[in-house]
């Protein structure tokens, strides 16, 4: 029966390729030396969304998702004809998470789809210390209160009443 049906047309099964691809979407990343790949497709419905949406915007947003308490972040708008671009990573290592979306017209981010990267383990460079206190001069207090006063005198105990 359902040759039948198919033949006649009545059966009609949705098999075309071009409606899946609007339903489709993707987002893949590569590692560049010290940039990151992205390509992506985003669906059709989006797109017209987006377009249609005076005040959004297509973006992708970069964060570092290490775990510990680093806040590397960019941010990076595109074109919404674009399909993929090359982002320099805010950091050389850990790991980076990586979301295409848009931005609301009320600020907030949409995230489409995501994708993790690996940069490799985390590197800690340790700051120089510096001890700028090894300098100070004897007489620091004095000179600090020179500056703060300015050669005014302020009318407390360093102005003494003459006759007393």
């Amino acid at each position: 029966m359902k040759w039948l049906l198919s033949k006649l047309g009545l059966l009609k099964q949705d098999n075309k390729p071009q409606n899946r691809k609007e339903d489709f979407s993707f987002f893949k990343t590569s590692v560049h030396s010290n940039a990151i790949a992205c390509q992506w497709l985003i669906r059709k419905q989006t797109q017209l969304f987006l377009r249609q949406s005076k005040g959004s915007a297509l973006m992708i947003r970069m964060r570092d998702a290490s775990g510990d308490g680093t806040v590397a972040s960019k941010l990076v708008e595109l074109s919404l004809k674009a399909t993929q671009a090359h982002i320099e990573a805010p950091s050389a290592s850990g790991q980076m998470l990586l979301e295409l979306g848009y931005r609301t017209i009320g600020g907030d981010f949409i995230t489409l789809e995501y994708s993790f990267v690996d940069l490799g383990p985390k590197k800690f460079v340790q700051p120089e210390l510096s001890n700028w206190f090894n300098k100070e001069s004897d007489d620091i207090h004095q000179e600090m209160y020179d500056l703060a006063i300015k050669g005014r005198a302020l009318g407390g105990s360093e102005v003494m009443p003459m006759g007393r």
